[in-house]
């Protein structure tokens, strides 16, 4: 039994893992670690763990736990990765990976040399929908690519003022927290890395964290354009997601790549016509669930390495500095 300790007794911790564990065999929540004594023992409650800790560092060095999942805001990742690390234990760490790039490469570094699973939380790409739409790409269907534009949008009531999201010494912004899955949706679809053109962002409180940016990229290998979008301040209620592929011979349009358990679509439309595919409503969260126990009692490969995670976090990075933004600063 693979004993899950859930570091950070936050929103996103029930959903992504907890809801999960009861559907995937030889695994279990056994510990909640949350920086006050009551919240953590609370959560333990509510989620079945035999064991609570009011700290995080007790819980990563917990004889219980054999696997922590990370939760926190993007600036903790680093160090509190690094201590789960040092400590045995395998890691599940939420996205964006880290604040900065070299966040990232601390904890790609340590992760390689230690042998651990170590998994960026990035769960629409466990899904069947990842595979799907890449194997209409590869077909030819829709001839070589030239076009590959991804948004992920939240109406401006979505996100609440106070919301850490908002917060640049936590690692906020719409980059950060959203947009970082339009630019694993593009590099997905390509095949390759792009190079940032040129970008642009509205900062709604001049402070340096996005409400809303917008980055041009290329694939000089590919002689493709493309474009990702993402805001916090969208002027429309609810979320939207999207990838469209533009190739030669047509074009395919994945609705929702990111959670297709909340429905999803996939159009293609060439010369011939147009059709459309069904897609699996199964929760991406428990295919990355059950990637991750895969990979431990296994030695499984999977996708979303940390090493993969330094990549995206560059491309972050690259978009901030040519918006004439600073990238999110490492804990201090």
């Amino acid at each position: 039994m693979i004993r899950i300790g859930v570091l950070a007794a936050s929103r996103i911790a029930e959903k992504a893992v907890v809801a999960q564990v009861a559907n995937v065999d030889g695994v279990e929540i056994s510990a909640v670690g949350a920086r006050d004594a009551g919240r953590a023992a609370d959560a333990a409650a509510r989620w079945g763990a035999a064991h609570s800790y009011g700290s995080y560092r007790e819980l990563v060095e917990s004889e219980h736990v054999d696997a922590v999942y990370i939760g926190t805001p993007a600036t903790l990742h680093r160090p509190w990765t690094l201590e789960a690390l040092a400590a045995g234990k395998h890691v599940l760490c939420e996205k964006p990976l880290a604040a900065n790039a070299a966040d990232a490469e601390v904890m790609a570094g340590a992760a390689e040399s230690t042998g651990l699973v170590a998994m960026e939380a990035f769960h629409w790409r466990y899904h069947p929908y990842a595979q799907q739409i890449k194997d209409v790409i590869t077909s030819g269907e829709i001839g070589d690519v030239r076009r590959i534009e991804s948004r992920f949008d939240i109406g401006s009531g979505g996100i609440a003022e106070g919301d850490i999201r908002w917060q640049y010494e936590l690692g906020g912004g719409a980059l950060m927290d959203l947009g970082c899955y339009p630019i694993q949706f593009v590099r997905w679809a390509a095949g390759d890395d792009p190079e940032v053109v040129s970008a642009s962002a509205v900062c709604p409180n001049d402070d340096g964290v996005d409400g809303q940016l917008e980055a041009e990229l290329a694939w000089p290998s590919l002689g493709a354009s493309g474009r990702i979008h993402t805001s916090m301040i969208a002027d429309f209620d609810g979320a939207e997601n999207d990838l469209v592929v533009t190739g030669t011979n047509g074009t395919l349009t994945a609705v929702n790549p990111l959670a297709p358990q909340n429905g999803a679509s996939l159009t293609v439309e060439t010369g011939d016509g147009v059709r459309t595919e069904e897609v699996a409503e199964s929760a991406t969260y428990l295919h990355q669930m059950e990637a991750f126990v895969d990979a431990i009692a296994n030695g499984t490969p999977f996708p979303t390495t940390m090493r993969d995670g330094v990549t995206n976090m560059a491309i972050i990075d690259a978009c901030y500095q040519a918006a004439g933004l600073d990238p999110r600063p490492s804990l201090r």
